[in-house]
């Protein structure tokens, strides 16, 4: 697909020229880069946060953080606060966190454990952990006021081999659909047995799109990341899902190498089940926009991206191995945190040159393929390139 078919304008009303979005449209070696102001526009932000972000799955981690009745953890998801905890029965239920008398926030902390009931702290009204309302003081002389139709707006919440998913869509579309291609890559992988060793939480002074163009090509490898192309050639691989909604593919090691580590040994075992292939490759995908997951012979890593403002991405970093494995895996963690802070400083720096009047739309290389295609998928979704017609 490095034509893409895309050229003509449809709904919405992005800050720049109709112009500059059908040059994203064009084949890979006729095509411009995104034009500036998609990346720093605070109204484009609040597109995105509607037309991608309350429409799409979000991987927020593992369904074991939930391990019993009572546990919830809250996230927010652009812009809305939800609650995902597990019910008396252990069934995984999300709500949005907002309170049905005056819209206050109802749980503050982060996760926790032993959860029988949902306070509001202002009016002390009360909800079960299904989502019904239990208690409201002084409502009984409100006309019209039936408790039956003021519960906790419920959140769609689902699992896939282990990761947990949210998606605050009232009219979510199936998750296996969101997941595209990615399951038949991952099915030799046990992801049911993972457990977490690290999370790390990274604020990214720059806007998402820049982050997940970053995942999505090792042309700047060579210049940004020396220790990693010692390990697996910037040019090795191949990408194997480029329409949508996952894009992604794999990278080679060199001979010797086992894993990406320091020095690209491992004491971890691998996983069971893996090819002769697969223990030579390091893969990457990203389930667009918010997730981006790696597989490695040894462990898996899952990032995932919260776009916090035009100018600033939270990102949530995990690193998961085998739940029998007894080695840790801080080598891997300190193999991740050098590249990240690598990846994070150089999206910086390109959003701070986006923001400037120099910068005009470039020019895509040979090696950005898929950036391409992620790019115009983008457009897609935001309503701004339509079928060619």
């Amino acid at each position: 697909m490095a034509g893409g078919a895309t050229t003509r304008i449809t709904a919405g009303r992005p800050p720049v020229s109709a112009a500059s979005l059908r040059a994203v449209g064009r084949p890979l070696l006729r095509a411009r880069t995104l034009p500036g102001p998609l990346f720093s526009d605070p109204g484009v932000f609040e597109q995105e946060r509607d037309r991608l972000f309350r429409r799409t799955w979000q991987c927020i981690g593992r369904e074991d953080e939930l391990a019993r009745p009572g546990s919830f953890r809250t996230v927010e998801i652009a812009g809305s606060g939800v609650v995902v905890l597990r019910n008396a029965s252990g069934e995984l239920k999300a709500y949005h966190n907002v309170c049905r008398h005056r819209g206050t926030r109802l749980v503050e902390a982060t996760a926790g454990d032993g959860l029988r009931g949902i306070v509001c702290p202002y009016h002390a009204w009360s909800y079960d952990l299904d989502g019904h309302l239990r208690g409201a003081p002084h409502m009984g002389g409100v006309e019209e006021f039936d408790r039956k139709d003021s519960g906790l707006h419920p959140v769609a919440v689902a699992t896939w081999r282990g990761f947990l998913f949210v998606n605050v869509s009232p009219r979510p579309e199936p998750l296996e659909r969101s997941l595209g291609g990615f399951p038949a890559r991952a099915r030799s992988y046990p992801l049911e047995r993972l457990r977490r060793t690290h999370r790390v939480e990274y604020e990214i002074a720059a806007n998402w799109k820049l982050i997940v163009q970053n995942a999505n090509e090792c042309y700047h490898c060579p210049g940004v990341h020396p220790q990693l192309v010692k390990l697996t050639p910037y040019r090795s691989g191949e990408e194997d899902l480029r329409t949508g909604p996952v894009f992604g593919g794999w990278m080679d090691f060199v001979d010797g190498v086992r894993t990406l580590s320091p020095d690209g040994k491992t004491a971890r075992a691998t996983f069971p089940g893996l090819s002769a292939t697969d223990l030579r490759r390091v893969y990457y995908y990203v389930l667009y926009p918010s997730n981006f997951l790696s597989l490695l012979p040894d462990y898996v890593t899952l990032d995932w991206f919260i776009p916090v403002s035009p100018d600033r991405t939270r990102l949530v970093f995990d690193v998961y191995v085998d739940r029998d494995e007894a080695h840790s895996a801080d080598d891997a963690m300190g193999f991740w945190e050098t590249t990240n802070r690598q990846d994070w400083h150089i999206c910086e720096m390109a959003h701070l040159g986006s923001k400037t009047s120099a910068y005009t739309q470039g020019r895509y290389s040979t090696e950005e393929e898929v950036v391409h295609l992620v790019d115009q998928y983008y457009l897609g979704r935001m309503g701004w390139l339509g079928p060619k017609g």
